[in-house]
């Protein structure tokens, strides 16, 4: 499922949300979260193994949260974040052979589905949340090894678990049931896939496209409360 579709869901169970069930706690919320995709080996040299890794991310997304009728503190979330692109940085000499990662670009995307429960101190909000993730794993460009440049055009979709820990404060609302709030929130993804062998870039396999996967992230929210 593309991720625009995840975010109309999410925008419209906002808006039953707030029809349906005034006394329930509801959120939609507009984040930026940041990740670095880990390092990899990209080529091997002499014998020895070349490394490299996209620059860091920055990509924004939109989440919903509904809590439970029958089970108050617990919430069902919808959401996702649009594509976070970053170059690989490696442009040098190894081993006596050229090698060149600058143009080859990644991209990473996900849409989520989860449940979270959330303690709520006065305007603090402390949240624990359990979701699975579809990531859109993207890569693309050209790479330069030696005297031979290969086109890389490779994408994947990578379904796992994450789990987030949140803190937000919520403000006096600028209505009776409207209530804005800021947050930050960290997330490690359960599972992660390890490379077996270097990439063939003019066929770049599925299992090293899953080892770019970023393991963790960091994100600053805000939003309403209706």
């Amino acid at each position: 499922m593309k991720i625009s579709s995840i975010l109309i869901m999410a925008l419209a169970a906002g808006a039953l949300g707030a029809q349906d069930a005034p006394k329930l706690d509801g959120r939609i919320q507009v984040f930026t979260e940041m990740c670095r995709p880990p390092e990899i080996v990209v080529a091997q040299s002499g014998g020895a193994n070349v490394t490299d890794e996209p620059k860091t991310q920055t990509g924004f997304g939109v989440r919903f949260l509904g809590e439970f009728a029958s089970y108050p503190g617990w919430y069902y979330e919808l959401g996702g974040m649009f594509d976070a692109s970053s170059n690989f940085t490696l442009n040098g000499t190894v081993a006596g052979t050229s090698i060149n990662m600058t143009d080859v670009k990644f991209t990473h995307s996900y849409w989520t589905v989860g449940a979270a429960y959330l303690w709520k101190l006065a305007g603090l909000s402390l949240g624990a949340h359990l979701e699975g993730r579809g990531e859109h794993l993207d890569i693309q460009g050209a790479f330069m090894n030696g005297g031979n440049t290969i086109q890389v055009d490779q994408g994947t979709t990578y379904l796992r678990p994450w789990i987030r820990g949140s803190a937000d404060y919520t403000f006096s609302g600028i209505g009776r049931d409207q209530h804005p709030f800021v947050g930050i929130e960290g997330g490690l993804a359960v599972t992660r896939t390890s490379q077996t062998a270097p990439p063939d870039f003019s066929n770049f396999d599925n299992r090293n496209l899953d080892a770019l996967a970023p393991r963790a992230s960091a994100a600053i929210y805000a939003g309403m409360r209706f």
